[in-house]
C-alpha cells in the first residue's frame, strides 16, 4: 500500500519495543479531528502522543512510527472489555500493539474509501506480523479504556475485520482431503503454543475447511482448520501449500519446495520472510522512497545472519541490507525495501547506487585459506583466540568437499560454498523482488558478472553482486551457484 512518511517527534515514541514483545494486536482510534491537525499533535514536543498510522476521509495513510517501534497511543488501561488486555493486567498496551487512527468525517461524506483503506492495511499489517484477524486482535481504543469513545459508534469494526479476511481462496479448499506424512497435533489455534486437542497418526486423510497463516514452522506458516476447528500444521501434509489446493488445476501450481538442513521431512513451500526478528529501528536507514531497479548480493563474511545484524544495529551510519538470508534458509526483512541504506561503499556517488538498489546479504564466511599449521584444514577470517594473524578460526577440512570450492579469485583460492536451502532461498527472493519492483530478472552479462565496472554498472538494471562495484570484495563469489537461480545473463550471453 502507499503511505505516506511523517514521523513524529522525539519523546513521543519509542524506538523498538521491551522485551522482546512484538505486535500482536490492532487497535483502532478516532484521530481527533483532521489528519494535519493529528500531524501537529504528534510532532509537537512533549506531546507523548503518537500513532503509527492515520487514515484519511479519502484512504490517504500517514505514518508516523515504524511498526518495530512503540507508539504512545492506547498506554492507560481502564476496565477493559478485550480478553488480550486482561490476559495481561500488568502490561502497557503499547509494547504489543499497532495504533491506526481514522480521521474524523467531514459532515455529509462517504467514510466507504477511508474503511476500504483501514481494511487493507489491517490486512497487511496482520500478514506481516501473524497476526489473527479477528474481534481479539483487531480492538476499539474503548475495549483496552472503558472511558473513552474511541473511535466511535459510525466506525464498524465487524464489517472492517470482514473485508480484512484472506482472499476468498482461502475457503475454496472446503471439503478437499490432504495426507499426512508423519504424525501431526490438533490444536486449538494455528500455533505450536495452542493446547492440543488430538494426534493424528501418519497416512491419515483429513478433510479440511480452509486454511490460515500462524506459527512459522521449518519456515512454512501455513496451517490448516478441519471440520471440527481444529488447526494442524500443512508441512506436515502432502499439500504444504494450501494455495495449490486453491487452483482449479493443482497440476499447473508452483510447488517450489526446499529441505531446511538434515531434516528431510522439512518442507517449505514458496518464499516465507521473517518481518520482526531482525528488524532496524526507526533512524537507522533512509525512509524516502526513491524508484528501485537493482538488486544486489552481498555475503556477511560471518557465520550467521544475527553476526551481520549486530554489526548494523546502533551504527549511525545508516550502512545495513534490506535482506537477511541465513545458512538454513531463513529470510529475514531488515527495512522496508522502497526504503534504503548504504550497502555499497562506492565513493563518488552520493549515495545513488545505495538509493535504486535492493541489497541482500546472505550468511556466508567467504574466503579460506589453508591453516598455517595444517595445510589440511580451511580457516576463515577470524584470528584463533589470542592471535592477531587473520585465518585462524577453523572452517573445515579439506576432506568435507560440499564446504568449499578451490578456484582461483582475486588473490584467493578457496571460497566456502552456500547450502541448497539458501541458494533456493535466494531464488524465490529474487523472483519475488523482480516480481514487485519490476526489476528486469537477468544477471550482467558473463564478461562482467565477476568485474567491476562503474561505467556499466551505474546504469545496469537487474541483479548483480558487491563485486561489480568494488575491486576489495568477493561478495558473492565464484563458489555461489549461479545456475541454481535459473536466471539468464543479460543480451543473451
Amino acid at each position: 500500500m502507499d503511505k505516506q512518511w511523517i514521523g513524529c517527534a522525539q519523546g513521543n515514541f519509542r524506538a523498538g519495543r521491551p522485551a522482546g514483545f512484538k505486535p500482536d494486536i490492532i487497535v483502532l482510534h478516532s484521530a481527533d479531528g483532521s489528519l494535519a491537525e493529528a500531524s501537529m499533535r504528534y510532532n509537537k514536543p512533549g506531546a507523548l502522543q503518537s500513532m503509527h498510522y492515520a487514515i484519511g476521509n479519502n484512504g490517504e495513510i500517514y505514518q508516523y512510527v515504524q511498526e518495530a517501534d512503540t507508539a504512545f497511543h492506547a498506554g492507560l488501561v481502564v476496565n477493559p472489555s478485550a480478553g488480550f488486555i486482561k490476559q495481561r493486567p500488568n502490561t502497557n498496551p503499547n509494547f504489543f500493539s499497532i495504533g491506526i487512527a481514522l480521521e474524523e468525517p467531514v459532515i455529509g461524506s462517504s467514510k466507504a474509501t477511508q474503511l476500504a483503506a483501514c481494511s487493507k492495511l489491517i490486512r497487511e499489517i496482520a500478514d506481516r506480523w501473524r497476526i489473527n484477524v479477528d474481534a481479539d486482535h483487531v480492538l476499539s481504543h474503548s475495549a483496552i479504556r472503558a472511558s473513552v469513545n474511541c473511535p466511535g459508534s459510525s466506525i464498524d469494526i465487524a464489517n472492517l475485520i470482514a473485508a480484512a479476511l484472506p482472499d476468498p481462496a482461502v475457503n475454496s479448499v472446503a471439503g478437499k482431503q490432504v495426507g499426512l506424512l508423519s504424525r501431526a497435533n490438533l490444536r486449538s489455534r494455528p500455533s505450536v503454543s495452542a493446547p492440543v486437542v488430538q494426534v493424528m497418526e501418519a497416512n491419515s486423510k483429513v478433510e479440511i475447511v480452509s486454511f490460515t497463516v500462524g506459527d512459522v514452522v521449518s519456515g512454512n506458516g501455513f496451517w490448516y482448520q478441519d471440520k471440527d476447528g481444529c488447526f494442524f500444521w500443512a508441512g506436515a501434509t502432502d499439500r504444504p501449500n494450501p494455495q495449490v489446493l486453491a487452483m482449479p488445476k493443482e497440476s499447473e501450481a508452483s510447488t517450489d519446495t526446499m529441505v531446511l538442513g538434515d531434516r528431510p521431512a522439512a518442507v517449505v513451500t514458496g518464499l516465507t520472510i521473517n518481518h520482526s526478528r531482525f528488524r532496524l529501528p526507526a533512524g537507522q536507514f533512509f525512509t524516502e522512497t526513491p524508484k528501485k531497479d537493482l538488486i544486489v548480493l552481498h555475503f556477511t563474511a560471518g557465520s550467521s545472519a544475527k553476526s551481520a545484524f549486530d554489526t548494523w544495529i546502533g551504527d549511525a551510519q545508516h550502512v545495513a541490507a534490506a535482506y537477511l538470508i541465513d545458512v538454513d534458509g531463513a529470510v529475514y526483512e531488515v527495512f522496508d525495501p522502497t526504503q534504503w541504506a548504504y550497502h555499497l561503499g562506492v565513493k563518488g556517488f552520493n549515495g545513488r547506487l545505495d538509493q535504486r538498489s535492493i541489497a541482500i546479504e546472505i550468511a556466508n564466511v567467504g574466503p579460506l585459506r589453508p591453516a598455517a599449521d595444517n595445510p589440511e584444514v580451511l580457516n576463515w577470517w577470524p584470528p584463533r583466540r589470542g592471535q592477531t594473524q587473520p585465518f585462524g578460526s577453523k572452517y573445515c577440512d579439506k576432506t568435507q568437499i560440499d564446504k568449499y570450492m578451490q578456484t582461483s579469485y582475486r588473490g584467493e583460492q578457496y571460497f566456502a560454498t552456500f547450502p541448497a536451502q539458501q541458494v533456493q532461498a535466494i531464488r524465490l527472493l529474487l523472483n519475488d523482488l523482480c516480481g514487485r519492483f519490476a526489476i528486469p530478472k537477468t544477471l550482467p552479462p558473463k564478461p562482467k558478472q565477476f568485474e567491476r565496472d562503474l561505467a556499466f554498472f551505474q546504469h545496469y538494471s537487474g541483479i548483480a553482486s558487491h563485486v561489480n562495484f568494488r575491486t576489495d570484495k568477493w561478495d558473492i563469489g565464484p563458489a555461489f551457484d549461479w545456475a541454481a537461480l535459473g536466471i539468464a545473463n543479460a543480451h543473451g550471453t
